[in-house]
């Protein structure tokens, strides 16, 4: 009797505290599983943050740092050293309405422009060319604009080493943003200059037999021509150099680089800049 007693008793206790004692495992179980979850993530988001903020800190000092040595061994530009400046006009094409007053029109505006080699290969063997385009007064307050295009393969838009300056096409590598949206901008070329090799020091001859013609226009969303530039009188030797382009400094709030590298590029700009200082 004692046996059935015992055996009643522990089984009509065994029931509710088993259920009990399983629905609590049950519970702090998910509970930590979830808590685990939680901070696992946060964990996880830091780290990976802490990590990207490492690397782009990392990729700026690079970027500054290499740059600062070549402009410094050179004892100028860190890249596209080799160029000639001239005079240019920019006429505003028919296009709805950009946002930039000195692409919208009406009428002419004056500009500058650099033709340049990046200097990756000596001449007369195909480099990147540059194609640089300040407009004086057309930026955000008053400032001037700033337009850096290099030769590319379109479509694609990689830079793309070539031997002569014209016929071609140019872009900008890195996009703009403007309303929201990335756009670039592309350049076509044509004029007397089409059989000259890509040497600065004989473009002043090739204009003499007329001007270069550029066509801009953005290629994105909404890809149109915007402009044409007239680039036609060489910049007299003692003019001296002109400050260094920079198309994150001398931009218009309509039309921004796009965030995505810009930390980086500013830190080479600053490092060209600081290493032609020193010499």
């Amino acid at each position: 009797m004692r046996t059935t007693h015992t055996g009643q008793a522990a089984g009509t206790a065994t029931g509710p505290v088993a259920g009990t004692v399983t629905g609590a495992t049950v519970g702090a179980a998910t509970v930590g599983a979830n808590v685990g979850a939680t901070v696992g993530a946060n964990v996880g988001a830091n780290v990976g943050a802490n990590v990207g903020a490492t690397a782009r800190a990392t990729l700026r000092a690079a970027a500054g740092t290499l740059a600062r040595g070549l402009a410094s061994a050179r004892g100028e530009r860190a890249v596209f050293a080799d160029g000639a400046t001239f005079h240019a006009t920019l006429r505003p094409l028919d296009h709805p309405m950009f946002g930039v007053p000195a692409l919208d029109g009406p009428g002419d505006h004056p500009a500058l422009v650099r033709l340049s080699r990046a200097g990756l290969l000596p001449a007369p063997l195909p480099d990147v060319l540059g194609l640089a385009v300040r407009l004086p007064g057309a930026g955000g307050a008053g400032g001037d604009l700033d337009l850096l295009l290099c030769s590319a393969l379109w479509p694609g838009l990689l830079p793309l080493p070539r031997r002569r300056f014209v016929p071609g096409v140019y872009s900008t590598i890195l996009a703009y943003d403007r309303a929201g949206e990335p756009l670039r901008f592309l350049a076509v070329g044509h004029g007397p200059a089409a059989g000259v090799p890509a040497v600065p020091a004989l473009l002043g001859e090739a204009v003499a037999d007329g001007p270069l013609e550029f066509t801009l226009g953005v290629d994105g969303a909404d890809r149109r021509p915007l402009v044409r530039l007239s680039v036609h009188t060489p910049l007299p030797d003692q003019a001296g150099d002109l400050p260094g382009f920079d198309p994150v400094l001398n931009s218009h709030p309509a039309l921004r680089p796009s965030e995505r590298l810009q930390a980086t590029r500013l830190a080479a700009y600053a490092g060209s800049r600081r290493g032609r200082a020193v010499r």
